[in-house]
């Protein structure tokens, strides 16, 4: 095989990481929405650093809230298609429940 054939086969590779790289970052943008869906919110549980902001989106036809246990954030009532946003900047474990349906909770640590 000719150096110059060698030489093409190899940014391939290096692309793929680069790819893969860049996968990870969607990944890490993706884990920061909480999705209300079938009437349950998805994921249920997350991890993330001081500072994140985690964006929840409501996909259900039915109102929803994003309310803190014991008082701190509350979204108010979200329409299907609706999203609020909040940071977390204190670490701690945030367990939260949609006010119309109390059976809808989640929780967020934050480290």
């Amino acid at each position: 095989m000719s150096h110059s054939v060698r030489r093409w086969l190899r940014p391939p590779i290096a692309a793929a990481g680069l790819l893969l790289a860049g996968l990870d970052a969607v990944g890490a943008a993706q884990a920061s929405e909480v999705h209300a869906v079938n009437n349950s919110y998805t994921p249920a549980t997350m991890r993330v650093s001081v500072g994140t902001t985690v964006r929840f989106v409501n996909d259900d036809a039915d109102l929803h809230t994003v309310t803190q246990k014991g008082g701190g954030f509350d979204s108010g009532l979200l329409f299907q298609g609706d999203a609020w946003s909040y940071t977390f900047s204190v670490p701690g474990t945030y367990e939260y429940v949609c006010l119309p349906h109390p059976f809808m909770t989640g929780t967020i640590t934050v480290e």
